[in-house]
């Protein structure tokens, strides 16, 4: 028993005291690229004696990611801390010329950062997005950052953007990543598109809005609402004024299912999708007429093909970028047997690719109608 309590006493004399004031806590970090070195900045989160705390931005440039670190701990009397890490945003350039795969693989292969991490490109570099001073009532932007990204996530306004995500869809063969795009406005971070890859490389971006068709064509889709401009043509009948050519729609308490067929696996494989959509009308931005059943069947197939002719515009604007966020490929892959598909080939088939798409819209319930 004595020796039990000496061995204890020896083991516990062992451990690393951790003071909370000489820790340097790592909530964001920033990559660029500026000529042959990395361009780092990384947010810093210190507690000072008096309970309160401080954030700070440090900033180091080095060849490796490694030296960044090394770089960055000769700068401050703190211990940097990466276990906190919520957010790590790579700028376009470096995203577009170098790719982003070897720093995200050096951050899976530290075991102090979860997988969890929020990553996203910053426009028009990385370290503006990080010493943005404009961060609401958030301690430090890193923690800004995630709550912003989040809160697009809650809404199914984004794909999951997480290292965890970007990593599996990296290896996987017949899908690229997407992440969340980070812009200034008025120096506060804001979300208003978001960043296709092709592999690890950046090629191109899409708005907000868009975004959703990706969401509902890659996945179900169970929350949020949804803006359709219809023209105005197509909706006459139901109409009491005339007000303009275009009527704004919003739907609301969405929830879509989506069916993805192979129908041709020849050259050009020929892909027929069918996306089921049902919700509650929460705003028009012209009055209408009384409903009835047959109002609510026209405002359903003109809801149906402004729809549809969004999606086919993604679509298209996708395969100019060579990019296949949907996972198309891997549809192909898993429906052809015996095939081993590589990206290299998916590459040659996705550019003869046929798309077709049949858009189904149900009205459960209708509300304000201005």
């Amino acid at each position: 028993m004595k020796w039990l309590i000496v061995c204890m006493l020896v083991l516990g004399g062992c451990v690393q005291p951790r003071v909370l004031e000489r820790q340097g806590i790592i909530t964001a970090a920033g990559f660029d690229k500026k000529g042959k070195l990395y361009e780092g900045a990384s947010v810093m989160l210190s507690f000072q004696t008096t309970g309160s705390s401080l954030s700070e931005v440090i900033e180091a440039a080095n060849k490796t990611s490694k030296g960044l670190r090394q770089d960055l701990e000769a700068q401050t009397s703190h211990d940097l801390g990466s276990g906190q890490i919520r957010v790590v945003v790579y700028g376009k350039e470096l995203a577009e010329k170098d790719g982003i795969f070897p720093l995200t693989d050096t951050l899976q292969r530290d075991a102090n950062i979860g997988s969890l991490v929020y990553l996203a490109v910053g426009e028009p570099n990385a370290k503006e997005i990080v010493k943005s001073k404009k961060h609401e009532d958030t301690p430090d932007i890193g923690t800004y950052l995630y709550r912003l990204i989040e809160k697009n996530l809650r809404s199914e306004s984004l794909l999951a953007a997480t290292l965890h995500e970007f990593i599996h869809s990296y290896y996987d063969v017949g899908k690229d990543p997407i992440l969340p795009c980070l812009s200034l406005r008025d120096d506060k971070p804001i979300i208003e598109k978001v960043a296709l890859f092709r592999g690890d490389k950046f090629v191109g971006t899409v708005k907000l809005d868009e975004s959703f068709y990706i969401k509902i064509l890659a996945s179900e889709y169970n929350a949020g609402l949804k803006n359709i401009t219809v023209p105005r043509d197509e909706l006459a009948p139901l109409l009491v004024k005339k007000k303009g050519k275009k009527v704004n729609i919003v739907m609301n308490e969405l929830k879509t299912k989506r069916k993805i067929k192979l129908t041709t696996e020849k050259r050009a494989p020929h892909f027929h999708v069918t996306v089921n959509m049902k919700g509650e009308i929460l705003e028009m931005s012209e009055k209408m007429k009384p409903i009835t059943k047959d109002n609510v069947n026209i405002l359903e197939r003109a809801m149906e093909k402004q729809m549809k002719k969004e999606m086919e515009q993604l679509l298209n604007k996708l395969k100019a970028y060579k990019t296949d966020p949907i996972g198309f490929g891997q549809i192909y892959d898993h429906s052809v047997r015996g095939l081993q598909l590589t990206d290299k080939q998916w590459s040659k088939l996705y550019e003869h690719a046929k798309i077709d798409v049949d858009v189904n819209v149900s009205i459960l319930r209708t509300g304000t109608i201005d």
